[in-house]
C-alpha cells in the first residue's frame, strides 16, 4: 500500500513514518524548511509541499491509497490566525480534495479532543472536520482521530508534557497550576499502535468516523507531575497554584477507547511505564 504522510518530519508523523514504512510504501509530505533529521535511515520518498505544483504531481506519480494527515500549527509561538487557518483548515482541505480526485481509499485526520472554545487550534482543527462532513458524496472514507496527549522521549520542548519532563531532569523549579485538571496522556508507542490497528481495518470502519484516541485514563495534571518527579527522582520544587489557569480550561478529558478495542488493540504503556521509558530516552 502506498501511503502518503503529511506534517511528516513531526514528532508523531516521524513515528509513524517509522512504523509503517517497514511494511508499506510511504511518501513523506513536508516543507523545505523543515528538519529532515527524524526521516533519516528510512526507506521513504520525500514531497516538498511548498514547491509549485509537487502535491498534485506526488498524487499523480503514485496513486497513493491512504493518506495520513498529521500537519498541524498549534499556535504556541504567538502564530497569527490566518497561518493557523491555512495550516489546520486550507491545507487539509486541499489534501483531502486531492485523495478523492486520485480515488484513495481513506484519509485519517489527525484532529484533537479539545472542544471549540479552548483555543484558535481547537477551533480550526475542529472545523476541518465539520467542514469535511460535507464531502461524503465520494466513496474515500474519511477517519478523524480525537488524540488526547501524546508524550514520549524528544518530543517537542514547546509541550507542556516534555516541559515537565525536562525540568525535572535539569532540577529546575516548576512554575504550575493547582493542577487540579484532569487529562488523558498517552505514550507515543501506544499512538502509533492505534494508527496500524485502524489502517489494519480500514474496510471495517464507517465512511465517517471519529475515533477517539487516548489511554482511556485521566488522571490529574498533579498526578502526572508527580509522577515524573519520582520516576526522575528530580530536586525540582513543584510549586503548585503558582500561576493561575487559563480562561475556558478544560478540567476534564479522556477518550472512550471502546472502539479501539473494539478493532483490537490495547494500551502497552500505563503512565508510569510511559514516563519511564521517556526518561530513559531522553538526552538532555
Amino acid at each position: 500500500m502506498t501511503i502518503f504522510i503529511s506534517g511528516a518530519s513531526g514528532y508523531l508523523g516521524s513515528h509513524l513514518v517509522k512504523s509503517l514504512s517497514k511494511s508499506h510504501h510511504v511518501v513523506a509530505l513536508i516543507r523545505t524548511y523543515s528538519s529532515k533529521s527524524r526521516l533519516q535511515n528510512f526507506p521513504i520518498e520525500i514531497v516538498y509541499l511548498d514547491e509549485e505544483g509537487a502535491l498534485e504531481k506526488a498524487f499523480q506519480t503514485h496513486s497513493p491509497e491512504l493518506l495520513i494527515n498529521t500537519a498541524a500549527l498549534y499556535g504556541r509561538k504567538g502564530e497569527s490566525a490566518s497561518a493557523l487557518v491555512e495550516a489546520n483548515i486550507d491545507f487539509p482541505i486541499k489534501f483531502l480534495t486531492l485523495a478523492k480526485q486520485y480515488n484513495s481509499r481513506a484519509f485519517i485526520h489527525t484532529g484533537t479532543s479539545l472542544p471549540d472554545e479552548i483555543s484558535p487550534y481547537a477551533l480550526t482543527k475542529n472545523t476541518f472536520v465539520k467542514l469535511a462532513k460535507f464531502n461524503t458524496q465520494s466513496s474515500l472514507k474519511f477517519i478523524n482521530i480525537a488524540l488526547e496527549h501524546f508524550y514520549g522521549p524528544e518530543d517537542d520542548p514547546s509541550k507542556f508534557t516534555t516541559y515537565v519532563i525536562n525540568s525535572c531532569l535539569k532540577n529546575d523549579d516548576l512554575q504550575l497550576t493547582n493542577g487540579k485538571q484532569q487529562r488523558d496522556f498517552i505514550y507515543i508507542d501506544d499512538v502509533v499502535s492505534a494508527y496500524e490497528i485502524i489502517i489494519s481495518k480500514i474496510d471495517t470502519l464507517a465512511s465517517f468516523e471519529t475515533i477517539p484516541v487516548g489511554s482511556g485514563e485521566s488522571p490529574t495534571v498533579r498526578e502526572f507531575v508527580e509522577t515524573i518527579h519520582a520516576c526522575s527522582h528530580s530536586k525540582s520544587k513543584l510549586k503548585f497554584g503558582a500561576i493561575d489557569m487559563r480562561e475556558n480550561e478544560l478540567m476534564y478529558s479522556c477518550a472512550d477507547t471502546a472502539k479501539l478495542k473494539q478493532l483490537g488493540w490495547q494500551l502497552m504503556y500505563p503512565l508510569e511505564s510511559g514516563i519511564k521509558t521517556t526518561l530513559k530516552g531522553n538526552v538532555l
